[in-house]
């Protein structure tokens, strides 16, 4: 059974505060519908790189996809804030998805996050964490202007994928697809994230 993780596309939907809205603009040519979209590469559920917080930083097309499928935990963080090592717990697969709950699908774009302390980042990464990914439409605080959680996890070499739909996702062990698309260039790109249910850790499989 596949999980889609994915928050939909669509005209109306949340986006950050002055970034491009999602527009749709369809084209009969006759034979054919043709589509065309307009939107900010962080819209919806997507992927951040490197570039997007660190001038000369990696783009999104350069980025290894291994780090984006394989085995993921997801965890419930719900009513964390902060979320420390302690909300976290044990760490059993190296891609690790928090459920906040704190950013319920639709066109509401939240005032306020929970966001994950340094503590929290260093634990992740001297647990091998590759990859983080939560529900909310950044790492860091609405109101950060320095990022600091942005750049402490690519210092660790984590990966972030933002903007998840974990709300009917139990805890557990599970296979992550969340591939980003080669956009030479890009700061970021949407994604379609599925999980697919392990009943145990494959600890053979992990990158």
């Amino acid at each position: 059974m596949l999980h889609d993780i994915t928050r939909k596309l669509e005209l109306g939907m949340a986006v950050w505060p002055g970034d491009t809205p999602f527009q749709r603009n369809d084209v009969d040519w006759g034979s054919v519908r043709v589509g065309a979209i307009t939107a900010s590469l962080h819209s919806g559920t997507h992927c951040d790189a490197p570039s997007h917080f660190a001038p000369g930083g990696t783009d999104i097309a350069s980025l290894e996809l291994e780090t984006y499928i394989g085995p993921a935990q997801v965890v419930d963080v719900r009513g964390m804030n902060p979320i420390g090592p302690y909300a976290i717990g044990s760490v059993v697969a190296p891609r690790i998805l928090l459920r906040t709950d704190a950013w319920p699908a639709g066109n509401s774009f939240p005032e306020t996050i929970p966001a994950l302390t340094t503590e929290a980042i260093d634990y992740l990464r001297a647990h091998g964490v590759r990859l983080l990914g939560l529900d909310v439409p950044s790492v860091d605080p609405i109101d950060s202007k320095t990022l600091d959680n942005h750049h402490a996890l690519a210092a660790a070499g984590i990966a972030i994928v933002e903007s998840l739909d974990l709300s009917a996702i139990s805890p557990g062990i599970y296979t992550l697809v969340a591939l980003p698309l080669p956009i030479v260039g890009g700061d970021a790109s949407p994604v379609r994230a599925i999980l697919i249910p392990q009943s145990e850790p494959d600890e053979g499989a992990r990158p």
